[in-house]
């Protein structure tokens, strides 16, 4: 079975609730994290193993990085949500 491709955009807490539903599911494979707090990126690193060359602090790098991303969950603050959206839309996620 082929598996969607999900990356996670902001990584707070919310996040965690977007990824573990996401590790429950067998058609989805992680693929990426983002975030623009470089601290936090790294402890969600960390603590779902995504590798840190797959961790990024700006959505379009990511975008443009890994186009076999095939959707993303945005998890920012609300006041970031359209732009990460419409950004995801833009590059065909």
């Amino acid at each position: 079975m082929k598996k969607l491709k999900v990356a996670i955009i902001g990584t707070g807490g919310i996040s965690n609730e977007h990824i573990n539903g996401y590790l429950t599911n067998e058609a989805v494979e992680l693929c990426a994290f983002c975030d623009i707090n470089e601290n936090q990126l790294k402890k969600m690193s960390e603590k779902y193993k995504m590798p840190w060359e797959r961790c990024f602090l700006d959505k379009d790098e990511m975008l443009k990085a890994m186009p076999e991303i095939e959707a993303v969950s945005v998890c920012t603050w609300n006041s970031a949500h359209a732009e990460c959206t419409i950004a995801a839309l833009n590059a065909g996620k």
